[in-house]
């Protein structure tokens, strides 16, 4: 009798998360804009010698590495929901799929945090020329990150049908 309650509270409590939308969507859209347009801005800087690029460009880093975290925390949320939580799911190369998404999510947000880091600590990392090719590294590293995250859970959504309702 006990067993039988609490499998129909676990039932209820599934079919209650199942109804909330998915998150994670609607958070990816503008960490990868804001990120990508660090990487423009600071190019366009360099070349230009523009103060109010590189100051846009770090505006735009700091808001897209926190947005990248909200996204991350809303994707593993959704994982589970949609994923890890429903024992029906055992398709192998959708888990495969989802953990390589997760793992670009992962370093997306260690790569830019870094990158903040180092510009945090030294503002005028632009200008230093030697101090200036580490980060370049961590930018390109870093829209290589944005780039496969994107495609990756683009192939989660129209290869795999993960998120949509049908």
């Amino acid at each position: 009798m006990l067993a039988c309650a609490w499998l129909a509270d676990t039932a209820q409590k599934r079919s209650s998360l199942t109804m909330i939308p998915p998150l994670h969507p609607a958070t990816v859209h503008f960490p990868i804009g804001l990120l990508l347009a660090n990487a423009l801005l600071t190019v366009l800087y360099l070349r230009s010698g523009n103060r109010s690029l590189e100051i846009s460009a770090y505006h735009c880093l700091v808001l897209g590495w926190f947005g990248a975290v909200v996204a991350t925390l809303a994707g593993s949320i959704d994982a589970w929901r949609q994923v890890y939580s429903d024992p029906s799911i055992r398709n192998t190369a959708l888990i495969n799929w989802v953990n390589g998404h997760a793992a670009s999510g992962l370093s997306t947000v260690w790569i830019y945090g870094m990158a903040l880091l180092r510009r945090r600590r030294n503002q005028n990392i632009l200008d230093d020329p030697q101090q200036r090719g580490g980060y370049l590294r961590l930018l390109a590293l870093g829209v290589v990150a944005v780039v496969v995250g994107g495609w990756l859970g683009g192939q989660l959504v129209y290869t795999f049908g993960l998120g949509v309702k049908g």
